[in-house]
């Protein structure tokens, strides 16, 4: 008895079985499937360049959709077979809603979609010419860097949305860890287009992707920068001016050896008058570059608007001085008016009696004489105005 029912149980399993196989085989039921993550590629942008517009940005560039079909083709499917499509052709500027195209293939059907259409937005586009500099990644030794011998171009054709073009500040050629060596050796170096803060600009196109770098490590040297400043403005503002003292330099150890020092290109300060900064322009020697850790060289001016004191003096208060031991001599000056300049906290500083008049005589005999009036100040300040400046002196 009990044999029967194990033998009926795992007949009862057989036909099942066979049953199963027999519908999945036969009758191919239908099923779904969600395919996820599915690009979506946007055509017709050409439209836009020949109207000066360009993508600023799109709500989606991925999308799902789910198929039905047979399990069969279901199962043939995979995500490089499902296309999804916008045309940028009817684009203008500003937001626009624009439809997805999604194509399948013909023995399975759209059931459904993650979206419907992409939100893009349309700006004017952009192109401008920026400076392409190397970076160098990883870390080198003491008094080691690389040099840059030759690139094969210098610059780059930037492109794209205004707001997105206007962001670009420089192209970095990424020179890869371990690819300079002390050898001199060409480079395949990617190009990436960063902001002031050096983050990587996206949805911008390069006329090039990529450059030839040809570097080698080099040696550094510290030496002093003299940095020519010219002011012509009238003393009616303080300015006070803060430089580096010392610019790091990189070359072969052959052409570092004789330089002592680095000068700039003047700095004309006259029509500053207001608190600014400066980029300064080394003037290097051919073969010579500046380091990376001088490559910030800036002249800092601060300004502060001058006060004035004004001082009246007597013609007796004026020393003479190199007068022979038999000679006098009397000033015929009448008032004597000095302006001292300075800074209000310097102007609070200054009193009278810091004010030394004084008139050198020596080698005068008797007379009448137009000699210079010296007036010298034990305090700071930044300008003086003597009147008069001449003083008539009679020596008897």
């Amino acid at each position: 008895m009990l044999n029967n029912k194990k033998f009926n149980i795992v007949l009862s399993l057989i036909i099942a079985v066979g049953l199963w196989a027999y519908v999945i085989g036969e009758t191919n039921p239908t099923d779904t499937r969600t395919f996820r993550d599915i690009p979506i590629t946007f055509v017709n942008g050409e439209v836009l360049a020949n109207s000066n517009l360009a993508v600023l940005e799109a709500s989606a560039d991925t999308m799902n959709v789910t198929l039905s079909g047979t399990r069969s083709n279901i199962n043939k499917i995979s995500e490089k077979d499902i296309t999804a499509v916008v045309d940028l052709a009817d684009a203008a500027k500003g937001t626009n809603e624009l439809k997805i195209n999604v194509r399948v293939p013909d023995n399975v059907e759209i059931e459904d979609k993650s979206i419907n259409k992409v939100t893009v937005v349309v700006e004017n586009s952009k192109s401008k010419e920026v400076d392409i500099d190397v970076d160098y990644q990883g870390n080198f030794e003491s008094e080691e860097e690389p040099i840059t011998v030759e690139m094969s171009r210098e610059s780059v054709i930037v492109s794209g949305p205004s707001s997105l073009v206007n962001k670009v500040v420089s192209v970095k050629a990424v020179v890869a860890e371990g690819k300079v060596t002390d050898k001199l050796k060409t480079i395949k170096s990617q190009l990436k287009p960063v902001d002031k803060s050096g983050n990587e600009v996206e949805k911008v196109k390069l006329s090039a992707e990529s450059i030839s770098v040809t570097a080698e490590l080099a040696k550094t040297k510290t030496v002093p920068l003299i940095v020519p400043i010219n002011d012509d403005a009238e003393d009616t503002l303080e300015k006070n001016t803060t430089v580096p003292k010392t610019i790091t330099i990189k070359g072969k150890s052959s052409d570092l050896e004789n330089i002592e020092s680095i000068k700039t290109q003047e700095v004309d300060i006259t029509e500053i008058t207001e608190d600014t900064t400066i980029d300064l322009v080394p003037i290097l020697p051919d073969k010579i570059q500046i380091s990376d850790n001088s490559s910030s060289l800036v002249l800092i001016v601060k300004i502060q608007a001058l006060s004035s004191k004004t001082f009246t003096f007597d013609e007796g208060d004026v020393d003479l001085t190199g007068l022979e031991d038999d000679l006098k001599g009397q000033v015929k000056a009448g008032k004597i008016e000095i302006v001292v300049k300075g800074t209000e906290e310097a102007m609070a500083a200054i009193k009278k009696s810091d004010l030394r008049l004084s008139a050198d005589l020596g080698d005068l005999g008797e007379g009448t004489h137009q000699v210079d009036l010296t007036v010298t100040c034990g305090k700071t300040y930044t300008s003086m105005d003597i009147s008069p400046q001449k003083i008539r002196v009679t020596i008897e």
